[in-house]
């Protein structure tokens, strides 16, 4: 009963409006935390159809019961947990959890009604894409209207549960020879455009090299700034990683280039993030805590031959990674994004060299926050010239990511 309390905690505290993620690390090591999290994420991964299911069984919600409800119907959906364990443990927890008998008798009566009803109820699923995908409506209305082409691969795409993608770092070892590593250590993967993802996560301990800087874990969709500046021919010498944390950017740079890098980010803790993967990986940048809103950092006329802005986002590219995502972000929350964005690309300009790059990045699927703030670029930064645009859609192996390389040029 004890991990049904945790599990119940943690998602009224997210349906209100909590981060998952710092939710989480409150229960790290605690008895049974993979459980745990299989349940967490389960249920907040398949919410809108849990939602519905509900609505199904019952023309009389109790708003008191949701979650357990959630709990219950998602392990009798997917869970190798016998079905009358499941509906005995769980009205059991209710009745620990409210003193009024009858509150136990109507989950004791949902859960029985879909362990019957199963295969009727979950065939009703497909006839709508928000329970289907477990999506928001208004993030596939949006995404129909503005991106009618790939909407329907971008909403599969995030379907998928998260990929582990992970980092070779090319100063320490060649990626052939990671490859050998790999092999020996039975670890399966997958090589996608030069790139490594493994058949299964694989615990940080157990990962050939990860304390010796061979190695970092990070999507693949996220690894592509190298691959856009080897294409056009760009070896920076003075970066500017305006929006740091954690260093996955940074540290890529640092492991391809010989450079000098000033990484940027609001708070102090979460540029102890960007040193701990620097250390790691034996790498080095100057740290600043700084807002890419409004500060510049091109003193002593000391401009960046570029300027990497991983901006603040929606974040609906790493949907299936950051699951509360699809509760707590909402319609009104874009065009906020999209004026913070912009205000931090106008800023940063001012440090980007003649002949510079400023490279755009998101982790987000829509086009008010990519395409739409490209357009906004050229028509807004002077002596703005759009060099490449690259738009990773979500898929099994990936993250939904966009990248627009920006060359300043004063003719």
């Amino acid at each position: 009963m004890k991990l049904y309390k945790q599990v119940k905690e943690i998602l009224e505290l997210v349906y209100s409006g909590s981060n998952l993620n710092l939710v989480m690390d409150q229960y790290k090591g605690i008895e049974d935390e993979p459980r745990l999290k299989y349940l967490v994420y389960g249920v907040i991964r398949y919410n809108f159809a849990l939602e519905y299911l509900i609505r199904k069984l019952s023309k009389h919600p109790n708003d008191k019961v949701q979650t357990i409800l959630f709990i219950g119907i998602f392990e009798l959906w997917f869970s190798n947990k016998p079905n009358y364990a499941v509906v005995n443990d769980l009205v059991e927890f209710t009745k620990e959890s409210f003193e009024n008998p009858k509150i136990a008798s109507f989950v004791n009566a949902i859960l029985r009604s879909f362990q019957r009803d199963k295969e009727s109820l979950l065939s009703e699923l497909n006839k709508d894409y928000s329970t289907k995908f477990n999506l928001p409506n208004w993030f596939i209305d949006k995404l129909k209207i503005s991106d009618k082409p790939n909407y329907l691969s971008i909403i599969s795409g995030l379907s998928y549960h998260p990929a582990f993608g992970i980092r070779v770092n090319q100063r320490k070892i060649k990626l052939v020879d990671y490859v050998s590593k790999l092999v020996n250590a039975n670890i399966e993967y997958e090589l996608i455009n030069n790139k490594l993802v493994l058949s299964e996560a694989c615990a940080i301990e157990k990962l050939p090299g990860f304390f010796d800087g061979e190695v970092s874990v990070q999507d693949i969709g996220a690894q592509y700034v190298v691959d856009i500046l080897t294409r056009n021919n760009v070896s920076p010498k003075f970066v500017l990683d305006a929006c740091s944390a954690p260093g996955g950017k940074a540290c890529q740079i640092l492991e391809n280039y010989d450079c000098d890098l000033l990484a940027v980010d609001i708070a102090h803790e979460r540029l102890a993030k960007v040193k701990q993967n620097l250390d790691r990986l034996n790498l080095s940048a100057q740290l600043i805590v700084g807002d890419a809103t409004n500060q510049k950092w091109n003193k002593d006329h000391q401009m960046f031959d570029l300027v990497i802005a991983d901006v603040p986002c929606s974040a609906t590219g790493t949907i299936k990674r950051n699951p509360d995502i699809k509760l707590t972000r909402k319609l009104s929350d874009i065009d906020n994004f999209v004026m913070q964005q912009r205000e931090i690309i106008n800023n940063l300009w001012s440090n980007v060299s003649n002949d510079g790059y400023l490279m755009y990045i998101t982790c987000s699927v829509l086009h008010d926050e990519n395409q739409d703030n490209v357009t906004w670029i050229k028509a807004n930064l002077a002596n703005s010239i759009l060099i490449e645009e690259l738009q990773i859609l979500p898929s099994l192996h990936n993250d939904g990511l966009f990248y627009a390389l920006i060359k300043k040029h004063n003719g």
